[in-house]
């Protein structure tokens, strides 16, 4: 239910990829690793997306809503802080998938 036009999602949404952008190379999680949750999406669409930090390094997390009802997660390559919040934020706008 919404309440006078307020949308009832706090998380930002992730747009449709824009026509130029950039195609990240995911990869399946890494078994027993300890990652901490930084910032994240939406998980109303998916997939829902997760900026994660682990042993010093920064990653995003795409998760998928597959038909049959399980889940797929993968991972984006590892980057030193100022890079992740750089593609962090191409996400949120588009740029990057």
């Amino acid at each position: 239910m919404r309440l006078f036009g307020v949308p009832q999602c706090v998380s930002p949404h992730v747009p449709r990829p824009q026509s130029h952008c950039e195609r990240l190379d995911w990869s399946p999680p890494r078994a027993g690793e300890r990652i901490r949750v930084i910032m994240w999406s939406c998980d109303c669409a998916s997939p829902a997306y997760e900026l994660c930090a682990s042993g010093g390094l920064w990653f995003i997390r795409r998760t998928t809503k597959l038909k049959n009802r399980s889940v797929e997660t993968k991972n984006s390559p590892r980057w030193v802080y100022p890079q992740a919040q750089a593609m962090w934020s191409a996400l949120l706008i588009g740029q990057v998938r």
